[in-house]
This record gives C-alpha cells, sequence and structure tokens, in this order.
C-alpha cells in the first residue's frame, strides 16, 4: 500500500462502520464475535501496512500493554474457572489488538476524526435502540424499572457517553466548526437523559463535572478583551446555575437520588468487591488468582469494577505495576505538557482526559476491553502528535 499524509475515506468509513458495530450494532444483533475475532484482526492488519515502518518506535505504552496480555497467558497454569479464564482472554486479546489499531492508523496517518465520529455515533446508536425497546419514556428520571433492561450493562452507556463527549471536546477544539458546537451544547443534555435512565452514578457526575471543566478551564477564549471575559464568564454562571436548578428539579424523586442515598451503616455491593479483592491480593501478592478468575472469588459471582483492585486481585504486584505504569505515563506526560504551555487548550483537554479516566477506573474494569482501550489510545496517540507538532513549531 502507498502510504499518503492524507486519509482515504473509504477506509475512514470502514473504521466507523467497525466502532459502531463493536458498541451497538454487534450487540443489538448478537454478533459480537464477529468484531472481535473477523473486524478487529482485519483493521490490525490494516493498521500494520500504515505502520509497518515505525512499528518499534515511541510505543512505550502499548509494548506495557502488551506485557499484561503475556502476563495474563500463565493464567493456563493455575485457573480455577477454564471459561471464566478464555472469556476474560479473549476480550483482553480484542482490547491489546484494539490498542495497536489507533497507533497504525493515527501515528502517521491521522485518521483520528473517524473514530471520534464512531464512539458519536456508537451513543446515538444506542440511544435510538433504547427508544426502539421502549427503555426511554418521558419519566426517564423516576421511572420505576429494573436496570437489567437493556441492550447492554447499564452501566456502559454512560461510558459511551463521557467518550464521545471528549470527542466532541475535541474536534471543536481541532475544527471550531458551527455544527460541532451546536452538537457539543445539545448532546450533553442527551447524555444526562442517559445516565438518569440508566441510573448511572459515575456517569451523572463526570458527565456533569467534565463539561462544566471543559467550558471554564479547557475552552479559554484567546481575546484579551476584558469585557469579553466578563461576559463569557457571566453567561457560563448563569447557564450553570439554570441547569443545576433543572437538574435538582428532575434528581429529587428520580430512581437514581434512591441509589446515591445509600441507606447509613449498609455498604454498597462495590465496596464490598474491593474490600474482597484487596482480600484476595494479599492473599495472593505476586501473580494473583488469575485473569477472569475473581468473580469465583466473591458471593456476588461478580469482578471488582474497579480496574486497580481487579489487576492486583487477578494478576498480582506484576500486573499491578505495569497497569499503573500504562495509566500514569501518558498521564504525567499531559501535566508536563499543560505546565509548559498553560495557555495551549489541548493540552488542558489532554490533562483533563486523563485525570477523568483515572477516576474512572475507579468504577469499572476498563482495561480489559477493546471500546475502552481502544478509545484511551487514540487520546495516547493524538497527545503524542500533537505534542510532537507543538515542539517542531517552537
Amino acid at each position: 500500500m502507498e502510504k499518503t499524509n492524507q486519509p482515504k475515506l473509504l477506509l475512514g468509513i470502514f473504521i466507523i462502520f467497525i466502532i459502531v458495530f463493536l458498541n451497538a450494532l454487534g450487540p443489538f444483533f448478537q454478533l459480537q464475535q464477529i468484531v472481535t475475532l473477523g473486524l478487529l484482526p482485519f483493521l490490525a492488519g490494516i493498521a500494520f501496512i500504515y505502520d509497518s515502518n515505525s512499528f518499534h518506535s515511541n510505543k512505550k505504552e502499548f509494548f506495557i500493554f502488551l506485557t499484561l496480555f503475556i502476563l495474563s497467558l500463565i493464567t493456563i497454569y493455575y485457573y480455577k474457572g477454564y471459561d471464566e479464564y478464555t472469556t476474560s482472554l479473549s476480550s483482553l486479546f480484542g482490547a491489546v489488538i484494539s490498542a495497536y489499531i489507533v497507533i497504525g492508523l493515527v501515528t502517521n496517518v491521522n485518521y483520528s476524526i473517524y473514530f471520534h465520529i464512531g464512539y458519536i455515533l456508537s451513543i446515538l446508536f444506542l440511544f435510538g435502540i433504547m427508544v426502539i425497546n421502549g427503555n426511554i419514556t418521558t419519566d426517564f428520571a423516576s421511572a420505576l424499572a429494573v436496570r437489567d433492561r437493556f441492550l447492554l450493562n447499564a452501566n456502559a452507556y454512560s461510558y459511551f457517553c463521557v467518550f464521545a463527549n471528549f470527542s466532541l471536546f475535541y474536534l471543536y477544539l481541532k475544527f471550531k466548526n458551527r455544527l460541532i458546537l451546536i452538537l457539543l451544547l445539545v448532546l450533553p443534555l442527551l447524555f444526562l437523559i442517559i445516565a438518569f435512565t440508566t441510573q448511572s452514578r459515575a456517569g451523572l457526575l463526570l458527565i456533569t463535572l467534565i463539561n462544566i471543566c471543559f467550558w471554564i478551564f479547557v475552552n479559554k477564549p484567546k481575546t484579551i478583551n476584558s469585557f469579553y471575559k466578563v461576559f463569557r464568564k457571566l453567561i457560563i454562571l448563569i447557564s450553570i446555575l439554570l441547569l443545576a436548578f433543572q437538574f435538582i428539579k428532575i434528581y429529587e424523586g428520580s430512581r437514581i437520588q434512591n441509589r446515591v442515598e445509600i441507606k447509613e451503616n449498609t455498604k454498597d455491593s462495590r465496596e464490598l468487591l474491593i474490600e474482597k479483592g484487596i482480600e484476595v491480593f494479599q492473599e495472593n501478592p505476586i501473580f494473583g488468582v488469575g485473569l477472569g478468575q475473581f468473580p469465583l472469588y466473591n458471593k456476588f459471582g461478580l469482578f471488582t469494577h474497579n480496574s486497580y483492585t481487579e489487576i492486583l486481585a487477578e494478576q498480582g504486584l506484576v500486573g499491578g505495576i505495569l497497569l499503573f505504569s500504562l495509566f500514569l505515563i501518558p498521564t504525567f506526560k499531559s501535566y508536563r505538557n499543560y505546565r509548559r504551555d498553560k495557555k495551549n487548550p489541548l493540552y488542558k483537554f489532554y490533562l483533563l482526559f486523563f485525570i477523568t479516566f483515572l477516576i474512572y477506573n475507579n468504577f469499572y474494569v476498563f482495561y480489559k476491553f477493546p471500546f475502552s482501550m481502544m478509545y484511551f489510545f487514540l487520546i495516547i496517540t493524538l497527545q503524542k502528535r500533537d505534542t510532537t507538532f507543538q515542539i517542531n513549531r517552537e
């Protein structure tokens, strides 16, 4: 394949299709295996062609992640549940493949816009499926309904909302397009409706916080006109107050309020899972109990919903060091970039994303899944591209 600096439209459309199929249409048509075992490896092959001349260069985080996957292979010698192991291994393999795909298709030839569009369309398709299945009603916040009625895990919808929200941030900072601005103002309201409907506490909190941080911290105007600055701050403050009043009105008496306000002396199941994860780690500190095995060590039969305790419980201190390194290296890089140029909105965007991602991993095991690691490595790769570009300009 002849390499050019311009992305090919046909491949871009194919990327969008795969992401939407991975996140929404695959589960809807019950064809997830086609994506994991077919489409993702095929796209990884295309990525390798683009990346073949620079395969070993500037991939520190990817090789850390690959090492974590290789470490998980030793579980074959001491697993307790074979099906649990193979299921987790398949998902982790898909995550590694997904990570490499964005590296290969963004580093040299920048296909990132298609990945961002794919994530935005994914949540729109998922919302459409919710409507088709009757999961969205006018009393979306207070409707009495079980959380397992959705196509995906109820919390997964908020994960896609957060990633799509960050994609909107990035596209707006890059292009300052009026259409993107409208989407940036409207879609977060849809994301909040989804969070209320699925009763996602973390989603509700983070969607709110990242949008406030974006308008106050990230997207600051370059103009030095003092009147404009004061007027802008006033508009933002009024908007936040109006939305806050409406938010409180919806929140009062909502189903999610019952999940947030846990009764005194009653522990949430996630707290119990985290405590059990720490206990399992203390009993198996070096290599853990093995990939995918933690559900067999707790009465709920669930994973910990926390990346940090999950990795320590299942892959021990060795796996923990690898995962912490994977998450912290790009975070420290974004902080150094921000310290070097505090006015650069992209540097602030990257810092906001990595801090949010570190927090969000307290609520879900993101490192095991293709959709999340594809997005994580997308932001890593874009940060490297933009850092190199800024350094070359100086």
